[in-house]
């Protein structure tokens, strides 16, 4: 039987399990059990771990000091009953709490939200209220404090983010008759983090989740997941250190940092709003996210929010008198987008009196058009499933990995995934609890042949593949971490999550911009049938590498500028070098992964694939030389179909059978473009794509290069490398066989 201790502890930690809907029981000298809430314990606190007789979920005992109870791991009650966006341990579980008329109290928000109208759009505001902490008697708080609830009540705004409030104006909000009437509270009103962070939250949106995260001594970053007719989005609230402290450039700097992991964490669409003490670009580059406020009104608008020029408070406060624009709104979504950003308590009272020494920012966000969001649309369908997926794997840990998880996937990509599984993995299990929990997969089947084992599916439009690794008795939320004492091929399925975390890190500080490059290098990758490992091209890792390190040493260039600097960078690359930190191992085009095991992501290239890729970045940039700066990005000419019919005396055309055996060509590919080499084609190039498909058969077409083999040699090769899947057919035919691919 566990101690009381460590079951608490695992209930906090562990990411399956909500804290609010734990009990524990303690002893009273003298009478019943005292029922505590377990977010409300404090551990070390008065209260010794002895006096805790029990823990209930749900109303159910799961352990029980004196009888011996200890069946946490055997019941389902306390379990999350939607998978959590906020990742643990990062964010601490707090809370919400909305006021209940009957009770006369700020009550816990039930998980399970009734359904509710909720707005298309979503109304955002940050304000630093200025706290009477210092200079007291020089800024007028009592005065200030019904000028600051005017302004919000005027606002109306759907969530409602604070800094440097404290205790006394928590309290006098929660006591408003608006505030209770309309707006969730997102923690406990009786804990200690305004008190500790001074930061506050308030929606009026149901509120799915919350949470906090300590930075450093008094610096924190809260968070609340609410939902909108869009969908859940996380609205986060943050006070980075300013210049008053020691060291304040450099405590900032540690705070983005740490800000970055976290939210690089989040899935789906995140606002981060805050006072960001720091004038220039460096928060939004740093974290990848876009400032509303320049989004609405351009880059070169410098509109201040905390101006000593104008604002006595300010100039209380100030150091410098510098002007500057501290407090904004940052937002990483594609399928929302700001449709405005204004100032809040800019103008004085009469007699000169401000609400604070910042003014606030109050920006509406709406949906994206139609074009916008057809990406998004598919990574919100994404992320529904990974938590579909995940709900159907209880006791595993099921990760996003790939161009999804890097946020530049194209139109129509693959959702991959990893599931970390405890024991053996049992693959045929796995199976099974997938289709009973998703009925809608079509072609649910294993993998055959892979490395790792898999399992690949179709779900609402969306092509799946799924490997699963076996953990064995390590824990699956530390699996990736120590992916290493699992063997080489399970260590390198994992590596696919960090590697993306990587990749999105190497982009800094500009990650937005590494985005749109990503996607921008891709789609022309696709178009010129540059784009897929199994036909001898460059996977998306490597695409996403390149990208990423054009971003980070130019990612402040305009979106044309940018991809030129990309071309000119890897035409003239010299590929006899690695891209990236290790040995090239003799390859004639090695781009590294950029976490352990580091091994290529290239070594299906061979070096007439490598000339090939050189001659294609050239071309795009001699394309983008000669296009002005101030004109869009040529995509059409870019992205024209290759002239293949110029490259490929003859063609060989693969017939196969949708479904597994086309699988299984594609794992054929390498080995017979190798083949071909053998026979006098070493230009010989496989398409990505089929050209063409019918109810049961699809068609690769396979250029043979400028000396193609003869028809009896190619139907040797075909007969070898197709041997064992039925149906299989390859024959050649002319230039005119083949129709002009895409």
């Amino acid at each position: 039987m566990r101690t009381s201790e460590e079951i608490y502890h695992r209930v906090r930690w562990d990411a399956r399990f909500d804290p609010a809907r734990f009990v524990m029981g303690v002893a009273q000298r003298g009478t019943v059990p005292k029922r505590v809430p377990l977010p409300r314990f404090t551990p070390g606190g008065e209260i010794p771990w002895h006096r805790v007789l029990f823990f209930e979920a749900d109303g159910e005992v799961v352990w029980d000091r004196s009888s011996g109870v200890d069946r946490i791991d055997a019941t389902d009650a306390g379990r999350v009953r939607v998978p959590r966006r906020l990742p643990s341990p990062y964010f601490v579980s707090r809370t919400p709490h909305a006021f209940s008329a009957p009770e006369a109290a700020w009550t816990p928000v039930p998980q399970d939200l009734p359904p509710t109208a909720r707005p298309a759009a979503l109304t955002l505001l940050t304000w630093n209220t200025l706290w009477d902490r210092y200079d007291s008697d020089r800024i007028d708080t009592a005065r200030r404090r019904p000028l600051l609830l005017d302004a919000l009540r005027a606002a109306e705004a759907d969530v409602i983010a604070l800094q440097e409030a404290e205790p006394a104006l928590l309290g006098l909000l929660l006591s408003t008759p608006w505030i209770r009437e309309s707006y969730t509270f997102w923690a406990g009103p009786a804990g200690r983090e305004v008190a500790d962070c001074g930061l506050l939250l308030l929606s009026r949106l149901p509120v799915r989740e919350a949470g906090l995260h300590v930075l450093g001594p008094h610096k924190a970053v809260a968070a609340v997941v609410v939902e909108t007719a869009k969908g859940p989005v996380t609205v986060a609230v943050t006070h980075l250190s300013s210049d008053h402290s020691p060291d304040g450039a450099a405590r900032r700097d540690a705070e983005l940092a740490d800000l970055a992991t976290g939210l690089a964490a989040i899935e789906g669409d995140v606002a981060l709003l805050g006072d960001f003490n720091d004038g220039s670009d460096t928060p939004q580059d740093r974290l990848g996210m876009p400032d509303a406020w320049s989004l609405v009104h351009g880059a070169d608008d410098r509109t201040p929010t905390f101006d000593p020029s104008v604002n006595p408070l300010a100039a209380v406060s100030s150091l410098t008198g510098r002007v500057s624009r501290l407090d904004r709104v940052l937002i990483r979504s594609e399928r929302l987008r700001p449709a405005s950003a204004t100032l809040l308590g800019e103008v004085a009272t009469p007699d000169g009196l401000y609400v604070s020494d910042h003014f606030g920012v109050r920006v509406e966000l709406a949906g994206a058009t139609a074009a916008e969001t057809e990406t998004d649309d598919e990574g919100t369908a994404a992320a529904d499933l990974v938590h579909r997926v995940a709900a159907a794997l209880p006791g595993g840990r099921v990760h996003l990995v790939g161009s999804r998880r890097m946020g530049c996937a194209l139109p129509g990509a693959d959702v991959d995934l990893v599931a970390a599984l405890p024991g053996d993995g049992d693959l045929p299990g796995v199976r099974e609890r997938l289709a009973a929990a998703l009925p809608g997969a079509v072609d649910l089947r294993e993998v055959t042949g892979a490395r790792v084992p898999g399992l690949r599916f179709r779900l609402d439009g969306l092509r799946v593949d799924l490997v699963t690794v076996a953990t064995g008795a390590l824990s699956p939320d530390v699996a990736v971490g120590r992916r290493a004492e699992l063997g080489g091929a399970a260590a390198v399925a994992l590596s696919a999550v960090s590697d993306a975390d990587a990749v999105l890190a190497a982009a800094d500080p500009h990650r937005a911009a590494f985005t749109r490059l990503a996607r921008e290098v891709k789609a022309w990758a696709r178009a010129r049938g540059l784009d897929s490992a199994p036909c001898g091209g460059l996977p998306g890792l490597a695409w996403s590498v390149l990208a990423a390190r054009t971003a980070n040493e130019a990612g402040r260039l305009p979106p044309l500028p940018l991809l030129r600097h990309f071309f000119a960078t890897w035409a003239a690359w010299d590929w006899n070098r690695p891209v990236g930190s290790g040995d090239a191992g003799g390859l004639p085009l090695a781009v590294l992964t950029p976490t352990a095991p580091v091994r290529s992501c290239t070594s299906q290239v061979s070096p007439a694939g490598r000339d090939l890729v050189a001659e294609e970045l050239f071309r795009a940039w001699e394309i983008l030389e000669s296009t002005a700066d101030t004109a869009p990005v040529p995509h059409a000419l870019l992205c024209a179909p290759p002239p293949l019919g110029l490259r490929h005396a003859a063609w060989a055309v693969v017939s196969v059978r949708r479904g597994a055996d086309e699988g299984r060509l594609r794992g054929r590919l390498l080995a017979l473009l190798d083949a071909l080499a053998q026979a006098g084609s070493p230009d010989a190039h496989a398409w990505p794509r089929p050209f063409a498909a019918d109810a049961s058969h699809v068609q690769y077409a396979i250029g043979l290069g400028r000396t193609p083999p003869d028809e009896a040699r190619l139907a040797e090769i075909g007969a070898r490398l197709l041997h064992g899947i039925p149906e299989a057919d390859l024959r050649r035919t002319n230039r005119g066989g083949v129709p002009e691919l895409r």
